[in-house]
């Protein structure tokens, strides 16, 4: 019988796994019980001593859209596997965050609150969405959902990739010659890339000054796929002119850090998407049941590839 550790880090989760399967054996961190009952932990960060405390453990539940956390140490731990939540209303939410904090800037909502501040009556050049490319990097549910939320819109949107994926309607480049091509004529650069060892750091100085003069840049991601520095720096010179941050390096982002201040820079407190336990914890139990019984688990993360 799998029984279900809920780290202390998501105790949220505990009616809505009791109302998914009532005879389930559940837990909450610190409250351990025995320990070499425990066969699965649901869990946002868990801390590498807790996993070697608990000997039959075999399924870290991942409650978030990203992984990152995890996969040192399941890399570490090779009798340890990943399953994460498949959400599409995950991949909505953040798609429609993406948007909104594009949209501000696109239609100078910032400069046009200022004027209603001061009762000024003063229309901007309006931009035409139709001649703007979008550019998705990641094209994994989140991308995907971002890159038809834009298209909706009317938006050019392209999107890349590591490896070559295929979209009905929107151009897709993959790889680092297809970055290279893409860049010059990303108006909007919009990051939703899963965090790994090739994808930390790839929005750094070098990938910046190769965007349009004037870009816009968006990050829902991960603080650590952008260098904030960089960012500043090209903020300071015009080569971006706005951005939009709803994850960063170091969260929550510290009270003096210059990004705070910057007039283009539009911030949210990592907020891009909640998953609802409700909605999804009959997921969990059907892989809890497919552990129980040696069957094929779904939404495996292939901790080589990072996600």
């Amino acid at each position: 019988m799998v029984s279900l550790l809920l780290n202390h880090d998501v105790p949220q989760w505990l009616p809505a796994m009791r109302a998914a399967a009532p005879d389930l054996a559940l837990r909450v961190a610190p409250d351990l019980g025995n320990r070499a009952d425990i066969d699965a932990i649901l869990t946002w960060k868990v801390d590498a001593e807790l996993l070697d405390a608990l000997p039959n453990l075999q399924l870290l539940y991942a409650v978030g859209a990203g992984v990152d956390y995890l996969v040192d140490l399941v890399r570490q731990r090779p009798h340890l596997r990943i399953a994460r939540i498949a959400d599409d209303a995950v991949s909505g939410d953040v798609a429609t965050l993406a948007v909104a904090g594009t949209l501000q800037w696109f239609r100078d909502l910032p400069q046009y609150a200022r004027q209603q501040d001061q009762h000024q009556w003063e229309p901007l050049p309006v931009r035409c969405s139709a001649g703007t490319t979008i550019v998705i990097l990641g094209l994994g549910r989140i991308g995907c959902a971002t890159a038809r939320a834009f298209q909706a819109l009317g938006f050019e949107v392209c999107g890349w990739s590591r490896t070559c994926r295929s979209i009905d309607g929107i151009r897709t480049f993959a790889g680092p010659e297809g970055l290279r091509a893409l860049l010059p004529h990303a108006q909007v650069l919009v990051c939703t890339l899963p965090l790994t060892d090739q994808t930390s750091g790839i929005i750094d100085a070098a990938l910046l000054a190769s965007l349009p003069r004037g870009a816009f840049v968006v990050n829902v991601g991960r603080g650590a796929h952008l260098d904030e520095s960089a960012l500043l720096a090209a903020l300071d010179t015009g080569q971006v002119s706005g951005a939009f941050l709803d994850v960063f390096s170091t969260e929550p982002l510290p009270a003096g850090h210059a990004l705070w201040r910057h007039p283009a820079v539009r911030i949210t407190p990592h907020v891009a998407s909640r998953t609802q336990p409700a909605r999804v914890a009959p997921q969990v139990v059907e892989n809890l049941r497919r552990l129980r019984a040696g069957e094929p688990l779904l939404n495996l993360v292939d901790p080589v590839a990072g996600y």
